[in-house]
């Protein structure tokens, strides 16, 4: 009778031992998979803004996302094809050597086309509809499913006059789309922090309240912000103590290097020589550098000024030169933008947001590719880019 009870007690101990090891197996694999690690930027990220197609307030991301789900007719459009000129679109991307798409998610757009799409405003904000984010989601299983990581920009009220709703309105999108396809996230759009105190308030009730979110797979995500461009080496100083004081915690330093302050038919060692000054000011941060925007500008016919496609192509050497070949700093780059943002249906709109793109328009469904884009092109394919600047400053 002993040994039963004693063999009926070691039985009881191995499975609850087996129990406790399969448990703890299982709790590790969920754990794990929640656990967003942070993107590795040991080499240059390369990613790309998307939100037009071909024209601008035609071929907007609202738009594009209403027609792609509903079709062509979505949006009261006239524009047809929108599905294989995307598709087409995210191809030449992945060609062109990018490997992150930007997407920007913005409540003043969906209001924008609230007319012309039928948008109730009560289905946008405070929070966005289960419709709305059903679009939303099938967007970002096709970017993702040409193997393309996302960047989701999400971006709330103008002049960042209500916090409370905005973590509303950011919260209702991250738990309606596919997490699980979304790399990074950041919260508003164009913040500066150090140089507005109602914006820094802003940042700093938002922010953290993701950072800490009390849902795991919310709290999990990677999170940081957009900014500006900073034109003075005074500010940019002071922003980066802002960010070092404010949010020790964050993995990458957000800056935007956007550069129109130099004169037309400047070369590329008058680009990198001013970008590098702003370099030098963010390396304090002894972070990686997540960049978010950066790109040039084109004239059009509103100003005198004439920057054209051949000065473009010098900003961009400049910018590599010196972030990748003067400097070898860990860091994402978002370039502003693929597509074409050109007010075709009104060229006189055109004015000092437009034309950044680097799609001059489409053919047969395919993109037209600008010099900008293919310089770009080269970044990120060739491992001995490089090697040109060696070669002209000897």
């Amino acid at each position: 009778m002993k040994k039963k009870i004693t063999l009926l007690k070691k039985i009881f101990v191995y499975r609850f031992i087996i129990g406790l090891s399969v448990g703890f197996i299982y709790t590790s694999l969920v754990y794990s998979q929640e656990i967003s690690v942070p993107p590795s930027v040991s080499k240059p990220a390369k990613g790309v803004n998307f939100f037009y197609l071909n024209g601008r307030d035609q071929e907007d991301l609202v738009q594009v996302a209403e027609k792609l789900y509903f079709g062509d007719d979505a949006c009261k459009g006239t524009r047809s094809n929108i599905a294989p000129r995307f598709e087409n679109s995210l191809i030449e991307i992945k060609a062109a050597g990018f490997e992150w798409v930007r997407l920007l998610v913005s409540k003043d757009f969906y209001e924008i086309y609230a007319p012309r799409c039928g948008f109730k405003v009560e289905e946008i904000y405070p929070a966005l509809a289960e419709k709305h984010l059903a679009v939303l989601s099938e967007l970002i299983e096709r970017v993702a499913g040409h193997g393309l990581k996302i960047e989701l920009v999400l971006s709330g009220t103008k002049w960042f006059a209500d916090p409370k709703n905005d973590i509303t309105f950011f919260q209702s999108i991250l738990l309606g789309v596919p997490l699980q396809q979304v790399n990074m996230i950041i919260l508003g759009g164009d913040v500066q922090p150090a140089n507005a105190q109602y914006q820094a308030d802003w940042l700093l009730q938002v922010l953290p309240y993701f950072l800490n979110h009390k849902r795991n797979d919310l709290a999990s995500q990677n999170y940081l912000f957009d900014t500006v461009t900073y034109r003075d080496k005074k500010q940019a100083s002071i922003y980066v103590e802002w960010v070092k004081k404010h949010f020790p915690q964050l993995n990458y330093l957000p800056i935007n290097i956007y550069s129109r302050s130099l004169p037309p038919k400047s070369s590329w060692r008058d680009y990198s020589n001013e970008i590098s000054e702003y370099v030098e000011i963010y390396k304090q941060a002894e972070l990686p550098l997540w960049i978010d925007e950066y790109g040039f500008r084109l004239s059009n016919t509103s100003e005198n000024t004439n920057y054209t496609e051949v000065d473009r192509v010098e900003y961009l050497k400049g910018f590599y030169h010196a972030l990748s070949c003067k400097n070898t700093l860990p860091a994402a780059y978002f370039i502003w933008t693929a597509g074409n943002d050109r007010h075709l249906a009104a060229p006189n709109r055109d004015h000092d947001r437009t034309p950044f793109a680097l799609f001059s328009g489409y053919e047969d469904e395919k993109p037209i590719t600008t010099p900008a884009w293919n310089e770009v092109a080269s970044f990120n394919t060739t491992p001995s880019y490089c090697e040109q600047f060696v070669e002209t400053t000897q």
